[in-house]
């Protein structure tokens, strides 16, 4: 993630972390501590994205980071798998495929370029002189 950058969406989704999506039963999350290699990848792929798209995602954007750090994690056990047994069957081939070309569509809809950093704020000088006065 970019120095100064912020994500919103990161925070504002430990709320609802360990839910499902009807909020009946909690979701499976690879681990409950966020230590495993999947909970890792799947921060960090969030954190990436949420990064990319300016750091405050709308809900439409959250929900396509979300969907895609599923399948980056879908599609990185694939290739674990691939890498153990030396190859994937042909089935296993086409759903590879159409695995990442899933990923490739839904990482096309959050956009190819990074939404630059928003400048950081610069406090005025009516406001440095009030935090003068609050500190004294």
């Amino acid at each position: 993630m970019q120095a100064g950058v912020t994500c919103t969406h990161v925070e504002s989704c430990r709320a609802i972390m360990g839910k499902s999506i009807l909020g009946r039963q909690p979701a499976k999350v690879p681990s409950r501590d966020g230590r495993s290699a999947d909970a890792v990848l799947l921060r960090r792929t969030k954190a990436a994205l949420c990064a990319h798209v300016g750091g405050k995602p709308s809900a439409t954007q959250r929900a396509l980071i979300d969907r895609a750090a599923q399948l980056t994690l879908h599609v990185a056990r694939m290739d674990a798998r691939a890498m153990e047994d030396g190859g994937l069957s042909d089935h296993a081939t086409r759903e590879y495929l159409a695995w990442s070309n899933t990923l490739s569509r839904t990482l096309a809809l959050l956009g190819l370029d990074a939404v630059p950093a928003p400048p950081p704020r610069i406090p005025t000088v009516k406001e440095i002189l009030a935090e003068q006065a609050r500190a004294a």
